[in-house]
């Protein structure tokens, strides 16, 4: 296990590199005088605007839980539940994990409003298994709106569109079969941890203790559980975590207008599907940098100017993970401060 000052180590050294990238485009790939004119031509009622639909995309989470919550007997209300998903959602920003740090703090935050780990992780890996077949979803639609611009056909760019494609099918694929297909389930599941077994003995020099991969099945048995409750409540958690990416990418769409470029419907899913695919998983926080630099790279490729593009995707870093993360710590810093009051009162 890493030590927790060694983690923040990681994090901070890593956000770093990602500082470093971002220095770098804007040293070698932009004009400086043009750079600081976008920015200080920036609409206002745009930013506005898109700070709206972040509040909405945060909203649209929370309900995409209480949707899929309200099947069980823990009752909590909304208000409460938004602070406990906006936590948990805004910490995936420090430590990129594909929302398994999400789906941790969460399920610690719910285990305070007496809601056991029996229930809130089998719950709250259904809901990020959704989460993530939607993204997929979007993300696949503007790899292949790419494949209809002939700079992306041919060659070593075209080969890396078709294996993100291809990658984003076959984890809907398989995310689809384990869910729905109790055989092909059994056996995905004893493949994974023999290879997850094998990892752990020759990579860390470590072997998984047979009750805590017990205890991993049974979160994957639990979460269809809940996920076979009922296709209305089903329908219910895709509509609010559609609403969610939908409203997510309106916030990337209006600070694109907001530093004067007009997304038609094509880019906007191209922009999104770069933004995303490269700050889901990745050492450095939320993509920093790394994130950036490839919408600029895509985004100058398709004839969009540089300054402008990386005005926007930094306008978007801003709002939808630095203003979201400030105030998540306050949140989050205000309920541990609550918590451990009641803990020496009690």
């Amino acid at each position: 296990m890493i030590h927790p000052s060694r983690k923040a180590l990681f994090v901070v050294f890593f956000s770093l590199v990602g500082v470093m990238i971002l220095a770098l485009i804007a040293g070698f790939f932009t004009d400086g005088p043009k750079l600081l004119a976008v920015v200080h031509s920036l609409k206002t009622p745009s930013i506005l605007l898109a700070l709206g639909f972040m509040g909405l995309a945060y909203f649209a989470l929370c309900m995409s839980f209480h949707s899929l919550f309200a099947i069980t007997h823990y009752p909590i209300p909304v208000p409460r539940l938004f602070i406990i998903t906006f936590i948990s959602a805004t910490f995936n920003y420090i430590i990129s994990s594909g929302g398994m740090s999400t789906m941790a703090v969460r399920s610690y935050l719910l285990k305070q409003q007496k809601v056991p780990y029996s229930v809130s992780i089998p719950l709250s890996f259904a809901q990020n298994t959704i989460f993530n077949v939607v993204l997929s979803f979007v993300c696949l639609g503007g790899l292949l709106y790419l494949q209809t611009h002939h700079e992306f056909n041919g060659g070593p760019i075209q080969a890396m569109v078709w294996s993100f494609m291809a990658g984003l099918v076959g984890v809907v694929a398989v995310m689809v079969l384990v869910f729905f297909n109790k055989g092909f389930r059994r056996v995905a599941l004893r493949a994974l941890i023999q290879m997850g077994t094998w990892v752990s003995r020759r990579v860390f020099k470590k072997s998984l203790s047979p009750l805590r991969l017990w205890a991993t099945r049974r979160k994957v048995e639990g979460a269809v559980k809940y996920l076979h409750q009922g296709w209305g409540r089903l329908a219910q958690v895709f509509f609010w975590v559609s609403m969610d990416w939908f409203f997510t990418s309106l916030t990337l769409f209006f600070c694109f207008q907001a530093a004067g470029l007009d997304l038609t419907f094509g880019l906007l899913l191209v922009a999104f599907a770069v933004m995303f695919l490269t700050s889901t998983a990745n050492l450095v926080p939320a993509g920093l940098g790394v994130s950036e630099g490839s919408l600029v790279g895509v985004c100058s490729a398709l004839g969009m100017d540089v300054n402008h593009t990386l005005v926007a995707a930094l306008l978007f870093r801003v709002i939808f993970f630095f203003i979201p993360l400030a105030i998540s710590t306050v949140l989050y810093l205000d309920t541990m401060r609550t918590l451990w009051k009641n803990q020496a009162q009690a």
